[in-house]
């Protein structure tokens, strides 16, 4: 596996990158309060208050774009039996207008998780990676190869054998983050630091999302968890906390950084 030479890496973006991050901020809760306002459908809800800031993010990174974008379509191949896996178990389910793939992954969510590929990543790269090339790692045919692998296995046993993938929310974050974090560690583990603020800050932005998606009713949680709590008579695992809202763009990054990047 191909690693790049080491950059300098900070915790805080530089003070000149202020402005631009306010802005994506104002983008973020203008689009919350827009959807508060005139509760539209769940596709329109994640549109208005994602996309002004990504579209944002992707014209002010220059070098990036293509591989970001790449990287992103790419990982439909994760996204999509991951939602399946999700649906087995009942981990979540949104208020779908659409025909579901194997009528029960939603479109919307879909697009929900390609958008949560490319947030993070135009933020990252633009805040903290310095956008500094527009090259793509030697390391992306294993990338590719266990993204088609994993979405040939989910497909072929969903038609086979559909019971050994009804596996827990927590087993699948686990099974899914594990390997990702120890290939940051041995491989870039100096960027570490930079991924703290990345991850505080955007995940406090899915969990007010997420929660004003759950008023509107268009996300809830009917499965079974570790530690399920009343949020105004509305159930939320603390499983999603730790495994979406803390982790889920640190590891988005992280292999991005690992294997594409």
């Amino acid at each position: 596996m191909s690693i790049q030479l080491k950059h300098p890496s900070h915790i805080l973006f530089p003070k000149k990158k202020l402005v631009n991050f306010l802005i994506v901020i104002g983008l973020y809760l203008i689009g919350l309060f827009a959807v508060f306002l005139f509760r539209p459908s769940y596709l329109l809800n994640i549109l208005i208050v994602y996309l002004p800031g990504l579209i944002y993010l992707f014209f002010i990174i220059k070098n990036s774009r293509k591989k970001i974008l790449i990287f992103g379509l790419l990982s439909l191949l994760f996204i999509i039996p991951v939602e399946i896996l999700a649906r087995l178990t009942d981990s979540w389910d949104v208020l779908s207008q659409f025909p579901r793939i194997l009528g029960i992954a939603p479109i919307e969510n879909i697009v929900y998780a390609l958008i949560n590929i490319l947030y993070p990543l135009c933020f990252y790269e633009f805040f903290y990676d310095e956008d500094r090339n527009a090259k793509i790692s030697k390391n992306w045919k294993y990338l590719l190869g266990i993204f088609i692998s994993f979405f040939v296995l989910v497909f072929s046993l969903y038609f086979i054998f559909p019971e050994i993938l009804k596996l827990n929310y927590w087993i699948i974050g686990i099974c899914i983050y594990f390997p990702v974090f120890i290939l940051l560690i041995k491989y870039k583990r100096h960027i570490v630091k930079r991924l703290i603020v990345v991850g505080l800050v955007l995940g406090i932005m899915y969990g007010l999302h997420e929660l004003l998606s759950m008023y509107l009713g268009h996300w809830w949680w009917p499965g079974t968890y570790l530690i399920p709590i009343n949020i105004g008579g509305y159930i939320y695992p603390l499983d999603d906390l730790i495994i979406w809202l803390v982790f889920s763009n640190v590891a988005v990054i992280s292999g991005y950084e690992v294997m594409w990047d």
